[in-house]
């Protein structure tokens, strides 16, 4: 009994309830950082990302360190190496998470180079969106970087289809991409038309959102009339 006791303590002491941990997800085109906890999106936050000769890489990575009114080194395209401090000529803002080596996610010098293509490969924030987020992640949380141009989302009323521009040129707006896409849903929204840029040809331009389908009613299945018993006839 008393070594039961024991382990019921020990357990009591040691095991602690798993709690969700944070993940932070970005899509290049789309320019958004998405905080999500246990499959729900917490906060969504506008950013910047690398250009189209200095692109910001994709995969899983985990943040390596955090650092607040970081130091900037200047890289290999720049001839002055020179460090600059935190301060109006530092173009990491008020936060560094670093990702992988040379890579991360920090804030602005600026006010107007958010929502556009024109780091070194970083992902660049607001220093006010930076300042929340660092307090809401840790070393070591989950990095996950995509790159997609097309995204089906269901609504209540149907399925609607999300694009952004290919800013990389990686050609991914083609009828095929739609059609992967689209297979997982195919069930239930049949015969959902493709979009027009991929019938004829173009290329959007800017971020847009188009409804391609709505569900199936249920067939409605009569109602079976329901007839009062006929009256039974006793001899008497």
């Amino acid at each position: 009994m008393r070594f039961i006791l024991t382990f019921l303590l020990l357990a009591l002491i040691f095991i602690q309830p798993v709690q969700a941990a944070p993940q932070i997800m970005v899509n290049i085109p789309e320019y958004r950082l998405t905080l999500v906890e246990d499959d729900r999106v917490i906060k969504t936050y506008i950013v910047a990302v690398g250009t189209h000769y200095e692109q910001t890489p994709t995969g899983t990575y985990l943040l390596l360190a955090k650092e607040m009114f970081p130091i900037w080194v200047p890289g290999s395209k720049f001839e002055d190496k020179t460090p600059i401090p935190f301060g109006p000529e530092n173009p990491l803002g008020t936060r560094w998470m670093e990702f992988a080596p040379a890579y991360g996610i920090h804030g602005t010098n600026k006010g107007w180079d958010i929502n556009y293509p024109v780091s070194g490969g970083c992902i660049r924030m607001y220093n006010q969106d930076i300042e929340e987020l660092y307090e809401h992640v840790e070393v070591g949380t989950p990095v996950i970087i995509q790159y997609e141009t097309m995204v089906l989302e269901e609504k209540p009323d149907g399925l609607y289809l999300k694009v952004w521009p290919d800013i990389y040129h990686r050609q991914l707006n083609t009828a095929e991409h739609f059609a992967s896409l689209y297979a997982k849903y195919e069930q239930k929204y049949p015969q959902a038309p493709a979009p027009q840029f991929l019938k004829d040809g173009s290329k959007p331009e800017k971020a847009m959102t188009e409804k391609i389908a709505s569900p199936i009613a249920a067939a409605v299945q009569p109602v079976p009339t329901l007839l009062p018993p006929k009256p039974e006839f006793h001899r008497q």
